[in-house]
């Protein structure tokens, strides 16, 4: 028995080294529900902003709607909640990747910035062309797109769970755009929910 326990030991040991060597998993639970908490309060933001112009989000509304002080205080918002959202995410995974001995210029690393990297800025992109030129309907179901696609990339170099959120996140984006008049709403749920719900299920789960 003794023989076998250690044999299932070297077994496991091996497959931890090799998820290492091609897997990022300094992952944690934390940042998502630290994220999470922030898309909620940035939704809330976005709302009383909206409100206070008297702007509905519906497939008539423009950004001409808007007061020019709101666009701008909506485009810095966004880049608010994002910058905060990230240095969240990379407090938490910082500490984990100093634990795990991860490098921050390894490959794996480098694979899965570039994974996030390339949707997300492509889609940073076209939410503010449509914000600018266009109605203002499409611009959270993008986010939520956009998003999803990032995360859904990403998930081939971590954990398998990050690319069931990216799935999650493309279809409220969907649906986001087919009912553009409860958008904020989705948008709550996509970045503020399921990141809250993701969080805390992925630390019951790996404990961090």
């Amino acid at each position: 028995m003794t023989t076998i326990d250690s044999g299932l030991r070297d077994i496991a040991e091996i497959r931890s080294i090799m998820e290492r060597s091609t897997k990022f998993i300094s992952l944690s639970g934390f940042a998502g529900i630290g994220a999470g908490a922030v898309a909620l309060a940035g939704t809330w933001a976005a709302w009383v902003m909206l409100r206070a112009d008297g702007v509905e989000l519906n497939f008539g509304a423009t950004r001409m709607d808007l007061q020019p002080d709101t666009r701008i205080s909506l485009v810095l918002l966004g880049v608010g909640v994002l910058v905060s959202a990230l240095s969240i995410a990379w407090f938490f995974s910082h500490r984990l990747m100093r634990k795990h001995a991860e490098g921050v210029h390894g490959p794996v690393m480098r694979q899965l910035v570039l994974a996030l990297a390339v949707p997300i800025v492509v889609g940073a992109i076209m939410t503010l062309l449509m914000f600018y030129h266009g109605p203002l309907w499409p611009v959270i179901p993008s986010m939520l797109v956009f998003y999803g696609l990032a995360l859904f990339s990403a998930g081939s170099f971590t954990f398998g769970e990050v690319r069931t959120v990216g799935v999650i996140q493309i279809l409220l984006g969907l649906v986001a755009a087919l009912v553009p008049e409860y958008g904020l709403l989705f948008w709550a749920a996509g970045f503020g929910g399921v990141h809250i719900i993701y969080g805390v299920l992925f630390f019951r789960k790996y404990r961090q």
